[in-house]
């Protein structure tokens, strides 16, 4: 079995990390989305004279800049959405050359359009991961804040924020319900020998 290259081990960890973390949204409900633990969260809301955010249209996601300190807890729709934006952003930096900028992108309020948003931006972003060779895995390229970065640096960080977020959805999920459940199994997914320890002579 020959050994796998830094760009071999980068796509499909970016594939099993993302598509096996699916479980953890299935059947989010409307409530759960927009569900507030914490006075004062940052949410998906209605674009209004006092809400502070990002996004183009009829809804905004909170932020500011700078931060302010203490920072707001954040709802499942934030994380969500934030998710989905900025693995956009990354992937039309490095790999588009274009510079999009988060006031242009257009915030959904419901979680079907939300989640929607987050797999699409995922399955383009290791779309493009897949087209890397064992060479331009280095490469550097360009990241939103100004610097060229060896793309699969930038590709790892996205992937360590989506195991962070989904992980934190996870747990807001039990609290709300107010207890855990048992994930169901990850799905099947077609991986290299090297990565499930088949023994094979093809890989």
């Amino acid at each position: 079995m020959s050994l796998p290259s830094a760009a071999d081990v980068l796509k499909v960890q970016l594939r099993y990390g993302w598509l096996t973390a699916r479980r953890v949204l299935d059947d989010i409900t409307t409530d759960e989305y927009h569900w507030e633990p914490a006075p004062s969260c940052w949410s998906v809301r209605r674009r209004g004279p006092s809400v502070r955010g990002w996004g183009s249209g009829e809804f905004v996601c909170e932020d500011a800049w700078p931060p302010p300190e203490p920072l707001p807890t954040t709802t499942i729709a934030w994380r969500v959405i934030h998710l989905a934006a900025w693995t956009d952003i990354y992937r039309r930096f490095a790999f588009d050359h274009t510079r999009p900028d988060l006031n242009d992108l257009e915030v959904p309020g419901d979680s079907s359009a939300g989640l929607a948003w987050l797999y699409r931006s995922q399955d383009d972003f290791i779309d493009a991961v897949d087209g890397l060779t064992d060479e331009s895995v280095f490469d550097p390229r360009p990241a939103h804040w100004g610097t060229s970065v060896p793309v699969v640096s930038l590709a790892t960080t996205m992937l360590t924020e989506h195991v962070h977020h989904i992980a934190e959805i996870g747990a807001l999920r039990d609290l709300r319900r107010g207890y855990a459940v048992s994930q169901p199994p990850p799905p099947a997914l077609s991986v290299p020998s090297w990565w499930s320890g088949r023994r094979s002579t093809d890989a």
